[in-house]
């Protein structure tokens, strides 16, 4: 992998920055114009920032990959990462919610692709939805070898039937179509989703089998093979490994206060942007009932969450608590949920490892 340097990057950042809040202000108020009118609403493919890496001891210690915050839904932060498929630069959300590169195909630069799968449907917190078939394309990340992966290409992106007047009701969203032209999902596999390849674990030389996620806003970035240097801080716990061998979110727990102790795969999701969201299928017995996909109470509690050896603690922690359907119980630690957490995800030993800056915080006013 090459080392790529970047002149006069903040100045860039900074007008690129600029022209997209300003440009956002105003394409806010045309699209509600013309959702008033009937009619979808078009954004400028996103540009993504140049790429960059820097290495560690050389490399021995690891490759840094920087991230990008940008504001959309809302002005909720999202961490972007420039990559490019099919030989073309496209500005991604980073997911570790989800597996798979997930992109609009208008943005693609070619118009036949070899089909790999047939047509899925992703369901985002958000109360989006994303479809279209999985194709084959080359992905490179900050100059790496180009390699085939299997990708979504997206060509419908609505609101969900629980959720029809969602930020996806003019036909885009912050990750499909305003910040960003599509997810990068780097995390590990769920069992309700075998969409796409897994991108980092694609890359050439195994550089992408290890590597740990820093979220924090002030500096987030990606690490890709760090040494057990680096990490010899994290706690590590066993992922769950399935019966044909796709490596899955550990188990862990969530205690809410004095109302409820829940325990389910714990997953951690950059592109989620709230702080903890427990979905389950039997309602709380002291949050009333709902359909499936409903918001069954929202509200600041002191939680704890742990899996194996390691335990986390918030303070007025944002818990929001929604009705899922049958066997697909989960707890998601959103992005702001890990602004003091780094999580490494070590694939060849089948184990999650976390590392927090401090063992409890405080929701910021």
């Amino acid at each position: 992998m090459s080392l790529l340097t970047v002149t006069g990057y903040a100045v860039r950042r900074h007008l690129h920055f600029h022209w997209r809040r300003v440009t956002a202000v105003a394409l806010v108020a045309g699209g509600a114009l013309t959702a008033l009118s009937g009619c979808s609403v078009t954004f400028p493919t996103p540009t993504p920032p140049a790429p960059s890496v820097s290495l560690i001891n050389g490399g021995k210690d690891g490759v840094v990959i920087p991230l990008h915050v940008e504001r959309a839904d809302e002005d909720h932060a999202r961490l972007g990462l420039p990559v490019e498929l099919d030989g073309k630069p496209v500005y991604v959300a980073l997911d570790t919610g989800t597996q798979g590169v997930r992109v609009l195909k208008s943005v693609l630069p070619g118009s036949s692709y070899a089909s790999a799968a047939l047509s899925s449907t992703l369901l985002l917190a958000n109360g989006a939805q994303v479809s279209g078939a999985s194709v084959k394309l080359a992905m490179s990340v900050a100059g790496s070898k180009p390699v085939p992966i299997d990708a979504q290409a997206v060509d419908t992106v609505t609101c969900q039937p629980t959720s029809k007047r969602c930020v996806a009701i003019d036909g885009y969203t912050g990750e499909f179509g305003w910040a960003f032209s599509g997810l990068f999902g780097v995390g590990a596999a769920q069992p309700d989703d075998t969409c796409c390849t897994q991108p980092l674990r694609a890359l050439a030389g195994h550089i992408g089998e290890r590597y740990v996620v820093h979220a924090s806003f002030d500096k987030p970035y990606l690490l890709l093979s760090p040494s057990s240097a680096i990490t010899k801080d994290y706690t590590m716990v066993p992922m769950t490994v399935a019966q044909d061998g796709t490596v899955q979110w550990p188990r862990g727990c969530i205690n809410v206060g004095d109302k409820m102790t829940f325990c389910a795969p714990l997953v951690f999701a950059t592109a989620t942007t709230g702080m903890i969201r427990i979905e389950t299928d039997t309602a709380p017995n002291w949050t009333g009932d709902d359909s499936v996909g409903k918001v069954l109470v929202q509200g600041n509690y002191n939680a704890a969450i742990g899996s194996g050896n390691w335990v986390h603690r918030y303070d007025d922690a944002q818990v929001t608590i929604v009705k899922a359907k049958p066997g697909a119980n989960r707890i998601v630690i959103g992005l702001m949920g890990m602004q003091n957490i780094d999580v490494l995800f070590d694939f060849p030993r089948a184990q999650l490892g976390l590392h927090a800056s401090r063992a409890a915080e405080k929701l910021m006013p």
